[in-house]
């Protein structure tokens, strides 16, 4: 069984443009998390979701790939996969790392996160055309802010050691957001930005049916 796991506050609809049609496959439905709940806690809930007793592939997207990478120290999966992500805080851009030093999201209001990432959404994201703006800026206004305000905290104080062995990584090499001469050790799409998963779907489809193959 293959499960896919979306970015900060999105759902499904990322996945919209991809033909899972031949593979067994399952969402991730995101749980609201409690007040101050531990990422770890959190993705051993979250772990529910799995049926254990068949072969477990995780597929995770942004932030979906630093969970399934934490889901990944609960169940044991065959391979993960990551999009567009990170292996640990040392692939952080220096922005980031900055940001996570000084605690700068904890200073934000919510409501400065909320119309900052409105208004730069497009530029960071990479979007190509008016179709994915429309989807961005819905899935945007659909985030949960608890949920966004919990997981920005979590990208920030995220520690990663070691990473799986079993792990692949498949990154753009236009992503603004985690910027590819920061990562280490990934399969390069030329010109993929954080949004690729929508507007290279084709490219990408190919490369998790030839990596689960």
């Amino acid at each position: 069984m293959v499960y896919f796991i979306s970015g900060l506050g999105a759902d499904e609809r990322v996945f919209q443009f991809l033909d899972l049609s031949e593979i067994e496959h399952q969402f991730i439905k995101w749980n609201e998390p409690r007040k101050n709940e531990s990422l770890s806690n959190y993705c051993t809930e979250l772990a529910e979701q799995i049926d254990k007793t068949k072969e477990v592939i995780l597929i995770g997207i942004s932030f979906g790939g630093i969970i399934a990478q934490e889901i990944s120290k609960i169940v044991t999966c065959k391979k993960v996969i990551i999009i567009s992500s990170v292996k640990s805080n040392s692939e952080f851009s220096w922005q980031l790392k900055l940001a996570s030093r000084l605690q700068i999201h904890k200073i934000a209001p919510l409501w400065f996160l909320t119309l900052s990432n409105k208004l730069t959404a497009n530029y960071y994201f990479g979007i190509e055309s008016k179709l994915e703006s429309k989807l961005l800026h819905q899935i945007i206004k659909d985030t949960n802010p608890t949920f966004l305000v919990w997981a920005i905290n979590q990208i920030m104080n995220w520690k990663n050691e070691k990473y799986p062995e079993n792990l692949i990584h498949i990154h753009g090499t236009s992503d603004k957001i985690f910027p590819i001469k920061n990562i280490q050790n990934a399969i390069e799409i030329p010109n993929g930005g954080h949004f690729m998963i929508v507007n290279k779907a084709s490219q990408i489809e190919q490369l998790i049916f030839d990596i689960i193959k």
